[in-house]
């Protein structure tokens, strides 16, 4: 975020709909060009494939004790972590619980005994590999699929945010300008800048998987966006 304050003094300020804001001021004493602004709000988003990808599986069993739950694991997280690293995953996370598990009925909620998760996470720079992760843990015991989540590599992300707010700053200027011809002004440097920006993955849930005919899973994920959104304050010459 870039910042400097601008000092105005006797401006009257007009609201423009679209984000736009106007002041004009005239003292008689100080040149247009240091005293008069126009702020405008523009956004901007970008599209990129991904080139990351995140899946979930975990492994669960059920018993009526916290034991037997724990033995009832429908997998080894072991062996699960074991084949996505065979399939060349990087497994990022390893976590387990054991909760009770209740049953409602008319008569209220009643315990009927513990599940135990066992969650595994890894993640892959090879996107198109997504599905075939999912088969290799589901085959090593695995019986949930959490999701998948594509996103941005670091480098891919920070050139899409460049671009968005360069895209950005360029709408800003154009909306000044619309708005300052409107009022026989041109439009000079800006002389503060905000920014925001944010990323949105695209995540699949379990029930966007389709097999494919050999019964495998196949997933086509759809573009990662990037947004990005900047506030400027524009002197009027």
């Amino acid at each position: 975020m870039v910042s400097r304050p601008l000092a105005i003094a006797g401006v009257l300020a007009l609201l423009v709909a679209g984000g736009v804001g106007f002041a004009l001021a005239d003292t008689g004493a100080v040149a247009p060009s240091t005293n008069s602004t126009v702020s405008v709000n523009a956004d901007a988003t970008v599209e990129r494939a991904p080139d990351r990808a995140t899946v979930t599986v975990a492994a669960v069993g059920r018993g009526e004790t916290a034991e037997a739950a724990r033995n009832n694991l429908s997998g080894d997280a072991e062996a699960i972590t074991a084949a996505l690293e065979d399939e060349g995953a990087n497994v990022t996370s390893s976590r387990f619980q054991i909760r009770p598990e209740y049953e409602e009925s008319r008569e209220g909620r009643e315990q009927v005994g513990y599940v135990a998760i066992h969650t595994v996470e890894a993640e892959t720079s090879d996107v198109e590999t997504a599905g075939t992760l999912i088969d290799a843990a589901v085959d090593a015991g695995a019986d949930r699929v959490e999701g998948v989540r594509y996103s941005l590599s670091e480098e891919t992300q920070q050139a899409a945010r460049e671009e968005a707010l360069t895209t950005a700053m360029n709408n800003a200027r154009t909306d000044a300008e619309v708005v300052a011809a409107a009022e026989g002004r041109s439009v000079g440097d800006a002389v503060t800048v905000q920014t925001s920006d944010h990323g949105r993955p695209v995540v699949y849930e379990a029930a966007a998987y389709a097999g494919d005919a050999g019964g495998r899973t196949n997933i086509q994920p759809g573009e990662v966006t990037v947004d990005a959104s900047v506030s400027v304050t524009y002197e009027l010459e």
